[in-house]
């Protein structure tokens, strides 16, 4: 008598005979999730979430914390101001070529400050956080302008002034604001005020687009003369 045929094993799509592992309830998940890099964490979590409902939700929640979790936190970005004002300091009294050198290791300690607090003032941020941005922001334009005369200033606000790096900032983070929180900002008389003084100084062109933005004024082209750095 013949022995019965044996059944072909079924290959997978890529080629592979083999039978894969089955899973069991000592399965360290953890352990083999740590072996994945983020991008094949994320397909494997948009692909969960796409055929179990339950992931989905699950999903869902997890951002909703996150979210609330960012709108109580307020952030304090007053110490990037402080640094800056120091290193200007310093920087002014050096020599000549060495001030000079020392402007573009300030220029790229504002610049990261600026990204960080950008990247942190999110529109679900709290509004404290978004203003911390927005007054830190303000207080550096201050002091770069006030700085311009010195040699290390001057270059400083050569570099920030061309490329509007703090307006623009300024502007990422109002745009991300709803209507009810520039009415707060709009309504805080002082914080108002030091903005336009900041417009009245004249060194930095965008600011009049910022206020623009926050609603105050009808257009951002106050006819202002921007001085030269």
């Amino acid at each position: 008598m013949a022995a019965p045929a044996r059944k072909r094993q079924r290959a997978n799509p890529s080629g592979d005979t083999s039978i894969p592992l089955p899973t069991t309830p000592n399965t360290d998940y953890k352990s083999l999730i740590s072996t994945f890099d983020p991008p094949t964490t994320q397909t494997l979590l948009l692909e969960a979430a796409q055929t179990h409902p339950a992931v989905a939700q699950s999903i869902l929640t997890k951002h909703a914390q996150v979210l609330a979790a960012e709108r109580s936190r307020v952030l304090n970005f007053d110490h990037y101001s402080k640094s800056i004002w120091r290193a200007l300091r310093d920087a002014d009294r050096m020599s000549g070529s060495r001030a000079w050198e020392a402007s573009f290791d300030v220029t790229s300690s504002i610049e990261s400050a600026v990204e960080k607090m950008v990247k942190n003032s999110p529109a679900h941020a709290s509004l404290g956080t978004k203003k911390s941005a927005l007054s830190t922001l303000r207080k550096i334009c201050k002091t770069v302008a006030l700085g311009r005369n010195d040699t290390c200033g001057s270059e400083v606000c050569k570099t920030l002034v061309g490329e509007e790096t703090l307006e623009n900032a300024m502007l990422d983070v109002m745009r991300g604001m709803s209507e009810e929180e520039k009415e707060v900002l709009r309504s805080d008389g002082e914080w108002v005020g030091k903005m336009e003084e900041l417009l009245e100084m004249g060194d930095f062109g965008g600011i009049g687009e910022v206020l623009v933005e926050m609603g105050i004024g009808g257009s951002d082209d106050d006819g202002s003369t921007i001085k030269d750095c």
